[in-house]
C-alpha cells in the first residue's frame, strides 16, 4: 500500500501533536484522510511547541525510502514526530515518534542510527466501516455504485456523529473483509490490508 507525503517535525516535550485519546485537529483529520499535508503544516508552524517543520516529497510507493533532513536544537528536551497517511484507507495514520533518549543516544555516538515502526492510528472522525444492518457478506447490493474495494470501505466509514478522538487502529471487521472479497475479488481487497502495528519503518542517523 503507498503512503503519502509525510509530515516530519521538532517539537518540546515528547508527545506528538495529536497523540492518541485526543481530539482530532482538521489538519490531522486532513491528512489522514486525503493525504494533503497543507493544513496540518500550517498548524504545526503556529504551535509554540513545535520548533520545526518539514514534509516528504510524493506519495511513497511499497518498498520506496524517502530521506529528509531534521532539525533538532535541543536533543534533551524534544523529541521528532512522522505522520502520513496509509493510502488506500479512510482516514488512517502512519505515526511515529523518536524520543529524547534516541536523540542524545545519537548525538553522544551511543548509537549509530535509530529504528523503528509506526503506530497505526485512526482519526476518530468516522466510525469503523461496517455492512448495513441486516446484511450479510453475500449480499449484492452492499455498495452498489461502489467500482471497487476502497471505495466500498470509503462510502461504509461515514462521519462520527459523538465525541472524535484519535485512537489505534484495530483492523477490520472480517465480515466487512469477505464482503469486500467477495464482491470484488481477494486481489484488490489485499491491497487496503496493513498490519495494525504498523508497516511503516523509520530510520534516524546523526548528519556528519
Amino acid at each position: 500500500m503507498p503512503i503519502s507525503p509525510a509530515v516530519i517535525y521538532t517539537k518540546n516535550g515528547a508527545e506528538s501533536a495529536n497523540p492518541v485519546g485526543s481530539m482530532p485537529t482538521a489538519g490531522f483529520v486532513q491528512l489522514c484522510q486525503s493525504g494533503n499535508v497543507v493544513t496540518r503544516i500550517n498548524e504545526l508552524k503556529v504551535d509554540s511547541s513545535v520548533k520545526f517543520v518539514t514534509q516528504t516529497t510524493a506519495p511513497i510507493m511499497p518498498g520506496e525510502t524517502r530521506a529528509v533532513e531534521v532539525e533538532v536544537m535541543n536533543p534533551q528536551q524534544q523529541s521528532v514526530h512522522f505522520e502520513t497517511m496509509y493510502g488506500k484507507s479512510k482516514d488512517a495514520c502512519g505515526v511515529g515518534s523518536l524520543n529524547s533518549h534516541s536523540l542524545v543516544a545519537l548525538k553522544q555516538h551511543v548509537a549509530t542510527e535509530i529504528i523503528q515502526k509506526d503506530n497505526t492510528l485512526l482519526t476518530g472522525a468516522f466510525v469503523d466501516p461496517v455492512l448495513p444492518a441486516g446484511m450479510t457478506y453475500l449480499d449484492p447490493n452492499v455498495c452498489p455504485t461502489a467500482m471497487n474495494a476502497i471505495s466500498c470501505l470509503r462510502e461504509l466509514a461515514a462521519p462520527n456523529t459523538a465525541k472524535a478522538q484519535v485512537r489505534f487502529f484495530a483492523g477490520y471487521f472480517p465480515s466487512l473483509v469477505n464482503a469486500l472479497e467477495v464482491k470484488y475479488g481477494a486481489a484488490d481487497v489485499q491491497t487496503l490490508l496493513f498490519p495494525t502495528s504498523g508497516a511503516i519503518q523509520l530510520k534516524l542517523k546523526l548528519k556528519h
